[in-house]
């Protein structure tokens, strides 16, 4: 037991004197702080109620858009608290160009000082039911506003998908229905047969000590005489051929 603890120890020694570990003992915590509080400060800017408009060049859109729809489209439970509140002013471009239709908005998005002023606007193209190579486009001041372009977005793909299966003859909510998934849960099984269940957790466990034996520096050279810094003979290490 004395010489395994002399060779820890030994190793442990070993590592602590490299200018790397030094490096990494004092940044580490300032790069855990960083991607702790960034992301929280990113995502404190995207909350609060938000004042979007809404060009549809379709025209068909105004119900996917409705406070009914924003209302539901908000997340439930305690995600409820990170969803930033909607108020979205529609605007039917139909039969006209989204560019000029988008154009004043777009003044009011740039105009920070002015009391109709917007911070995001959602741009859909006339060609959104049909056209392969249609895009939204997202407008906002602060790249932040990420979990605003997501929600917006995602009223709108399911407004667009649900019109185009009733194209085609197909109720969405059949077809809801049908395509469900079914969840899986996890479960373990030790050799008495006992069932266990939470196996993600313990495979993360199990990939965080991997990649912990994977990064973690290794040890000096041993000489040929096989004694440690301490005097403790230990066994010489063999090195891998090369060849």
């Amino acid at each position: 037991m004395k010489k395994m603890w002399a060779v820890l120890k030994r190793e442990y020694i070993v590592a602590v004197r490299k200018k790397m570990f030094i490096f990494m003992t004092l940044f580490f915590p300032v790069l855990m702080a960083g991607l702790i509080v960034l992301p929280g400060l990113m995502m404190a800017r995207g909350l609060g109620e938000k004042k979007v408009a809404v060009v549809d060049g379709t025209g068909q859109l105004r119900d996917a858009f409705s406070p009914k729809e924003t209302s539901s489209a908000t997340p439930k439970g305690r995600a409820r608290e990170f969803a930033p509140q909607l108020s979205i002013e529609y605007v039917d471009a139909h039969g006209s160009a989204t560019d000029a239709a988008a154009k004043p908005y777009l003044s009011r998005l740039a105009d920070r000082r002015s009391a109709e002023k917007l911070d995001a606007i959602l741009v859909i193209p006339s060609t959104a039911f049909e056209g392969e190579n249609a895009k939204m486009m997202f407008y906002s001041r602060a790249s932040t506003d990420i979990i605003v372009q997501q929600t917006l977005g995602s009223m709108a793909n399911h407004a667009i998908e649900r019109r185009r299966l009733m194209a085609h003859g197909i109720q969405p909510e059949a077809l809801d229905s049908l395509l469900r998934n079914v969840p899986v849960e996890s479960v373990q099984l030790s050799r008495s047969g006992e069932q266990k269940k939470g196996g993600e957790l313990n495979f993360l466990i199990g990939f965080v000590f991997a990649a912990w034996l994977d990064v973690r520096p290794e040890g000096g050279h041993v000489h040929d005489t096989g004694l440690s810094a301490y005097g403790v003979a230990e066994p010489p290490r063999i090195e891998p051929d090369d060849s």
